[in-house]
């Protein structure tokens, strides 16, 4: 087993912001770039939920320069360069990567409540997209409910989502929570819908996802941790049989960062980044942090290399939550110096700050607190706030 190199936690906080783009200079600077940073990460995770802006848009704000939400809906509902489909969770990723994930779209096409209804409305509903085109559950309605994961729903819904899983019906367009579906012929190319899964058992996907999450996160390490969500039937033994073969063919390098007893992967091709990370020169930038970003999706190990512990407290009862319901980590250089809560007022176009607190070893000044203002000033300039 080839050695491990050795580094400085300094080094591997250094590594995982540079990765992300969140340090030094803003290297995606366009759409085409913001497209670029998806390959990268090979998915960001949707979240519906939208009080200061969507996940993805957050997401992409950190490391886009002048950042619109218009540049994603683009990418996804008019070049049709990126879909939404599940990957770790409901993510947004390249449309080429879309043959990966058919064992996926075979076994979420198999989770349905509701059996008979769904499966009875099935045909109904494809003949009536497939003739009229895109269409919403509001369009195919016919009063009827049933239950549904999350509770009771239209059928016409159901149906849509059971179609939507199976990989049947594809995102047409949104507009606000509201999905129009059609076919996935009329969406992807027939190249990509045709080409064969290049998967052949659960072994090889689990390698394909594994490589995935270390280029969406940069570190990656061998524990249970949410960064394998999305992986079918994979326990403790897969993930060691999936670490073993890629440490043998070389694609993952392993890594030991000074005082902490686990070590880490990160991919081959990322090696001369960590390379970049052991100089210290790199301009520091003030950024809002999405709470489902890939560089906070093992919150553990944030936790253990940056000293920051951080909970997404939306799904926390108000009485019980530390901050709010729905804090952004402030990235301030190489550290995590806080967190704020900002609220998108649309109904008088401004941006309201909640709360801002800051990490109790965090010594400010007026140099911190200009930072954060400008990173704010930023923030509502996203939002196009007055």
């Amino acid at each position: 087993m080839a050695e491990a190199l050795s580094i400085s936690r300094a080094v591997a906080c250094r590594f995982l912001l540079l990765h992300q783009g969140l340090l030094g200079g803003r290297r995606f600077t366009d759409p085409e770039e913001a497209a670029a940073y998806i390959r990268q990460a090979g998915s960001i995770q949707f979240d519906p939920i939208s009080v200061c802006g969507r996940n993805p848009d957050l997401t992409l704000q950190s490391r886009v320069k002048n950042y619109r939400p218009e540049m994603l809906y683009n990418l996804l509902y008019r070049e049709r360069r990126l879909v939404d489909y599940f990957d770790k969770e409901l993510c947004i990723f390249p449309a080429e990567d879309w043959p990966h994930f058919a064992r996926l779209r075979q076994i979420r096409g198999d989770w349905m409540r509701s059996h008979e209804q769904v499966a009875g409305a099935r045909d109904t509903i494809l003949e009536a997209i497939t003739s009229r085109g895109a269409l919403s559950s509001k369009d195919l309605d016919t009063g009827h409910k049933v239950d549904w994961f999350w509770g009771s729903s239209r059928l016409s819904r159901a149906v849509l989502e059971h179609l939507y899983y199976a990989g049947a019906l594809g995102i047409h367009h949104k507009q606000g929570a509201v999905k129009w579906y059609d076919l996935i012929d009329r969406l992807l190319p027939a190249e990509t819908l045709n080409a064969p899964d290049p998967h052949p058992d659960n072994a090889s996907l689990h390698r394909f996802l594994m490589l995935r999450r270390a280029g969406a996160i940069g570190l990656i390490w061998n524990k249970s941790s949410p960064a394998w969500l999305g992986f079918p039937d994979f326990k403790t033994p897969q993930r060691q049989a999936a670490f073993q073969r890629l440490l043998e063919e070389g694609r993952l390098v392993r890594i030991s960062v000074a005082g902490i007893k686990d070590d880490f992967f990160i991919r081959k091709e990322d090696l001369p980044t960590l390379a970049v990370a052991e100089s210290e020169d790199h301009k520091p930038r003030c950024e809002l942090i999405a709470p489902l970003d890939p560089l906070l999706w093992d919150r553990q190990m944030i936790k253990t290399l940056f000293g920051f512990d951080y909970t997404w407290e939306i799904y926390v009862p108000a009485a019980k939550r530390r901050y709010g319901y729905y804090v952004l980590p402030i990235l301030r250089g190489e550290r995590f110096i806080g967190r704020v809560e900002p609220v998108f007022d649309r109904k008088n176009n401004r941006l309201i700050t909640k709360g801002l607190w800051f990490e109790e070893d965090i010594k400010t000044n007026a140099a911190t607190h200009d930072a954060v203002n400008r990173c704010l000033k930023r923030f509502e300039r996203y939002h196009q706030a007055e």
